[in-house]
Parts: C-alpha cells; structure tokens; sequence
C-alpha cells in the first residue's frame, strides 16, 4: 500500500513538472511570435533613433521616445534619473524575482559620413556603437514582457542609461538614487557586438583588460632625455602576448579572427599586456612622465606601480623622484558573475539552438563598460550580441567609420534576453 501511494505521488510530482515545463515552453513560443509581430516595428524604431542621435547628457529626445513607449506599455515609468535616465517597471502577476536589464542610449561625435540610407539627421553625430540597437531591443523585451504579465511571477526593471560613453551615466542614475527606485535581485545588458547577427558571446568573471593610468613625477633636474628612455624600457618590460607594431586597431581588428581571437581557445588575449601613450612633459618646474596600459591579470594590476616606484628608487634617478600617481578605479570591464553567467547560457540554450553561444577566452582590449557599477551593487551578466553580416558588407565593429549592424539581430536579442528575464523572474526565490 506504501508503494502504491508513494507511486502515485511521484506521477503526480512528475504529472506537474511536466505541465509546468509544457507551460514554459509555449510560453517562450509566445515570446517568439509576439517578437516576430513587432519586428517591423522595432527597426522603424531604431531607424528613428539612429536618424536622431543624442551625445551624452543631451539624449533629451531619445529619452522621451523610450518614456512614451514604455507608458504606453503600461509600465511604471520614472524619468530624470542621474539626468536623462528613463526607468520602466514592469510589475508582475505574481511574486518573484526582481530583474533589471540596461541599455545605453548615447552616440558619439564623429565626422565620418553615415554608412547607411537612413542617415543622420544631427551633423557631426552618429551611432557607430550600437545604443540605438541596444535601446531597440530593451524596448521590444518590454514589449513582450508586458504581455505575459498574468504569467510574470516576478518584477523586471528596464533601466535605459545615458552618457555611457563619458562613463559617468550608471554613476549618475546611481548616486540620483537608481537603486532605492528599483531593488533587482540582478542585472543584465548587452552590448553590439562583431561576430555574425543574433551570435551570443559571454564569458564569466573579466570581460574587458583592466585599463589604468600612470602619472609619475620627477624634479625639474632631471635628464629628461634619459629619464625617458629608461623609463619606456621599463614599461616595456611588462609587454607580453601581443606585439604592439601596428595602431590600435591594427590588435582589435584580430579579436574576430578564428585561430588567435576572442572566441579561440588559443587566443592572443587571454594573457597580455599593452603599453600606450606614454611621454614625457613638463609643467610649472615639474616633469611628469604620463603612461596608460592595459592589463588582464588584476594582481599584476595592483603590483605594477610597486614595481614602478622600486625600479625608480634602485636607478640614477632616485633622488628626483617626486611620487606615483596611479588611478584607482577598475570600472573598465563589467565582472560577469560566474553563476549567473552558466545559468543565463543554460536558460537560452535550452529554448534556443545552443548554436548561438560561442564563449569567450580572452578580455577585450581598448572598450570599456560603465555596467560594472551595475554589478558592484547586485550580481549580474553582460554579454555581446553580434550584429554583422558578411554577405551584406556589415560589418559592426563598434567605434569604426564603416560600422552598421544587421538589424535581424534586433529579433534575436528580444525573444532570447526576454526569454532569460523571464525564466530568472520567475524563479520565485525573492526574499
């Protein structure tokens, strides 16, 4: 009798797993016909951001645009955050977690001609990052978030960041009170990518090289002519990995290529150092010696101005050695939690072809991302979503004058992030 009921109640535990899982399912079918129906609609979007870009702290209209479409969603919306800062809150039918999701909404000045039809409108400014597509698709997850609200058992939050390129926007939403309007339990984003339209790249833990600055000073006595030359050939010194022949973009360029880039096991960028802008100058009767590198080890990052300050202090050049100055901030590359970063590439996989992943092993050189002040307030991932296609001449690098996206890839970051956010929310495991 003890095993008949205890069989029974495993068919019934099963019986609604089951159901759950069919529910799950034609849930995330949902999300992708409801993707498919506001596609068109979402590119005349992005194609009207892009027509009107916005530098940092000027993103008065796109700000706008995002508050109105988000009312119209029926969200909570709350605007003026850390400036032009729009947040939409997404309330569920049921309790569960608490997910945000940002995207950045700033373009850049250049004078580099628009390289598609749809042309700016503002002269001097474009997006050649991306944040007119990163925008798109924050609003399209709400989108199709807000019609499975009966079926949300949590809270999403869409926090849509200005000045991203100045890196000071996710500190101003912050210190504007950001984290006391909203309380996620974590936090995701994206960024435009160069890999082929739709391609999901994510790594856990460093995503970027650390980037820092050194201003190191010398009494006006000093052979400046000497102090220079030794003080380049100690820097070099900490060079490994990467030649450095060629300019920048000469390194970025090799972080798509299959045998040595990013998504190589045998990748160039997985351990490196590289030196740049360093000089000498003089200034009110004090010789600076300015540097900045990039580093990917963080304790070979904390250790490099000790050694700095020990070889100054063992040469000829002790006794005119004023101090180091070192910057102290690591905000450069957003930490993707290790956790969160398995369970994120687990959950999309599992409704998606596992085909869209390609993990990274390496840190990218040269970018750099405010998301990680996200990240030091609630755990959280940020990933790359690519956007070229070589068949059509796309090519999204971004920070490029050629850079363009394939906007099929608007499509795909909405049904799979709003996928993601939706499976976390539900989690129901919100204290």
């Amino acid at each position: 009798m003890k095993i008949q009921l205890i069989a029974i109640l495993f068919l019934v535990f099963t019986g609604i797993l089951s159901a759950q899982s069919d529910k799950n399912t034609s849930i995330y079918q949902q999300i992708e016909k409801q993707t498919d129906i506001i596609y068109n609609s979402l590119v005349n979007i992005r194609r009207d951001l892009h027509m009107n870009p916005e530098i940092s702290k000027q993103e008065k209209r796109t700000s706008k645009v995002v508050a109105e479409y988000l009312r119209n969603l029926g969200l909570e919306v709350k605007t003026n955050v850390g400036g032009n800062g729009v947040v939409g809150i997404l309330e569920g039918g049921k309790k569960g977690r608490k997910i945000a999701w940002r995207a950045d909404m700033d373009a850049i000045k250049t004078d580099d001609p628009d390289v598609v039809s749809f042309k700016s409108k503002n002269e001097g400014v474009r997006h050649i990052c991306g944040h007119d597509v990163h925008t798109t698709i924050a609003l399209g997850i709400a989108n199709v978030l807000s019609q499975q609200k009966e079926n949300l058992e949590g809270t999403v939050y869409f926090i849509f960041q200005p000045a991203e390129e100045t890196f000071t926007g996710a500190k101003d939403m912050i210190e504007d009170g950001l984290f006391e309007i909203i309380k996620p339990d974590e936090v995701y984003g994206l960024h435009i990518g160069p890999e082929a339209s739709g391609m999901i790249n994510v790594k856990a833990n460093e995503l970027f090289a650390y980037q820092k600055t050194l201003a190191i000073k010398f009494k006006p006595n000093v052979n400046k002519k000497e102090l220079e030359n030794f003080l380049n050939t100690l820097l070099k010194g900490f060079v490994r990995n990467i030649e450095q022949n060629g300019s920048p973009w000469d390194i970025i360029n090799k972080i798509t290529d299959p045998t040595i880039g990013l998504t190589s096991k045998e990748t160039i960028f997985k351990d490196y150092f590289i030196l740049q802008g360093a000089r000498l100058r003089t200034e009110k009767g004090v010789t600076f010696y300015n540097a900045s590198f990039l580093e990917t080890d963080l304790k070979k990052v904390n250790n490099i101005p000790l050694e700095i300050k020990k070889q100054i202090l063992s040469s000829t050049f002790k006794d005119s050695f004023i101090s180091i100055d070192y910057s102290k901030d690591y905000s450069g590359t957003p930490i993707n939690d290790p956790e969160l970063t398995k369970i994120a590439t687990q959950t999309i996989s599992s409704f998606y072809n596992k085909e869209i992943f390609m993990p990274l092993y390496g840190q990218v050189p040269y970018f750099g991302e405010d998301f990680i002040f996200y990240q030091q307030k609630v755990p959280g991932v940020f990933f790359f979503l690519g956007g070229s296609n070589v068949e059509k001449g796309i090519s999204s690098m971004p920070h490029t004058a050629n850079f363009a996206v394939d906007e099929t890839t608007i499509k795909y970051g909405v049904q799979s992030f709003a996928s993601l956010l939706f499976e976390r929310a539900n989690k129901n495991a919100s204290k």
